[in-house]
């Protein structure tokens, strides 16, 4: 499988697509991104990674071959680095990372200097300058400050801060009890921060990189952890990817709690704090189920959906000035001032909306509306993108339904059949080869003929 390279980072498996050089090529391009916008020859880049084998020696590599400042804040979740470049004043980022990929892949996430991933203009600049570096050494002196502790303290109070003093009054009074899962990833520092907040905490799979699941938390992947919620006689339990910006949550019932409704529960209680709802425009990708814009909508708050990507919802968030958005296809919302989805925050804030609605989890889900979404991952061939995406908007055309774009022919193809029901294709950019289709309807049965429709559409055309 070849490198991915996209605006979301670089993945690949490691010793074999992503090496020493490739990881030199990208950090140097990066540098030299850095000093020309800054304009500064020693700039200064704040370091950090998740637990997998791999993201020492590539740490090593990196700080060794580059020359500029470092803030080394070792393993921690991405929304802490993120955090960090903003609060230590930086001029970048650098995250080792292949965040929901499994242990023997790696990456890099690279950052502008408020934190967020880069834009799609400046990281692709980044990928193309990398294929022209040649010229490497390694640099005897430079200054290394390591600040885990501290952006670990500083990351803590800045989403207490945004949860707001009332509301962690009431999640500590409210005696909440959650199992949670890291799975071995840099998550595991989030058991520390829930029970500063009063929240009893049950810790499975908690060393730094003892991968005991699937590295994605998905409900198959999760399963297990019933068991111990049910002996704990815990509410639910939250599981993370290796790099923690994203969040799962698996209920007593056994059934997985869709990241669409994770971020429709957390538009609900930004709004509900907001003073003026229907004055916020809440950003989404277009892959984003419409329970999210029925929640919104019930505030009198408008909906924007853009391309898939965090980079994509992070600028148009900065754009509008939105004050939450996300990417209910992931689970992790991006509540501002953060600019990044971060399962952290994520689950901080369900826990308190259950302190102060005083009522289970389970039990606040089922007041919701139910939307069903319905999702398939396809192998094809890559060379057949176009004529494949050409095709399916052509048949759907013909069928007089409406049709979104983002991204241009590379990016989401949306069909609306109504209201309350669409079927949404694009070709992922962190898998390669990887075709995504998702349906999502207010009714199961819609919603199962529209994938089932879009399915034998996508093979029939990539035969």
């Amino acid at each position: 499988m070849p490198l991915v390279e996209s605006f979301s980072g670089i993945r690949g498996i490691y010793g074999k697509d992503l090496n020493e050089s490739v990881a030199v090529r990208y950090a140097y391009s990066y540098l030299t991104f850095l000093r020309n916008k800054t304009k500064k020859k020693t700039p200064t880049v704040v370091i950090g990674m998740d637990t997998r084998p791999s993201g020492q020696k590539l740490k090593e590599i990196i700080i060794g071959m580059l020359d500029c400042n470092f803030i080394d804040i070792g393993i921690a979740p991405t929304p802490i680095i993120e955090f960090a470049v903003r609060y230590f004043e930086a001029d970048g980022g650098i995250i080792i990372t292949a965040s929901h990929n499994e242990p023997f892949w790696n990456g890099f996430k690279f950052l502008s200097d408020d934190g967020s991933v880069l834009s799609e203009k400046d990281m692709y600049n980044v990928i193309r300058n990398s294929k022209f570096l040649k010229d490497f050494h390694k640099v005897q002196e430079r200054k290394i400050l390591e600040k885990n502790g501290e952006a670990v303290k500083k990351y803590t109070e800045f989403i207490f801060d945004i949860i707001g003093h009332e509301n962690m009054k009431k999640i500590k009074n409210s005696r909440q009890k959650i199992v949670l899962d890291p799975n071995g990833g840099a998550g595991a520092i989030a058991k520390k921060i829930l029970e500063s907040a009063g929240v009893e905490v049950v810790g499975v799979n908690m060393p730094y990189g003892e991968f005991k699941r699937q590295v994605e938390p998905t409900e198959d992947a999760m399963v297990y952890l019933k068991n111990v919620i049910d002996e704990n006689k815990a509410d639910f339990a939250a599981g993370f990817d290796c790099d923690a910006d994203r969040v799962e949550i698996l209920m007593k019932d056994g059934q997985l709690l869709s990241g669409n409704y994770i971020l429709a529960l957390v538009v609900q209680e930004i709004l509900l704090k907001t003073r003026n709802p229907k004055s916020q425009t809440i950003v989404v990708n277009d892959a984003t189920s419409n329970i999210v814009r029925v929640v919104a909508e019930k505030f009198g708050a408008k909906i924007k959906e853009v391309e898939v990507g965090e980079t994509n919802v992070v600028e148009e968030i900065k754009k509008l000035k939105s004050i939450v958005g996300g990417e209910g296809s992931s689970g992790g919302a991006i509540i501002w001032p953060s600019r990044c989805r971060d399962g952290i925050l994520t689950l901080l804030t369900i826990l308190s909306t259950a302190a102060n609605k005083e009522q289970k989890l389970h039990d606040i889900v089922n007041e919701l509306p139910q939307y069903y979404t319905l999702r398939k991952k396809l192998e094809f061939n890559s060379i057949e993108h176009d004529k494949i995406k050409k095709f399916l908007k052509n048949y759907y055309l013909k069928k007089r339904l409406e049709i979104k774009e983002t991204g241009g022919i590379k990016g989401g193809l949306k069909v609306i059949v109504n209201k309350d029901s669409f079927v949404w294709f694009r070709a992922s950019k962190t898998e390669s080869n990887v075709f995504r289709i998702i349906s999502d309807s207010n009714k199961y049965n819609e919603s199962h003929q529209l994938l089932d429709e879009a399915v034998n559409l996508f093979k029939k055309v990539s035969k």
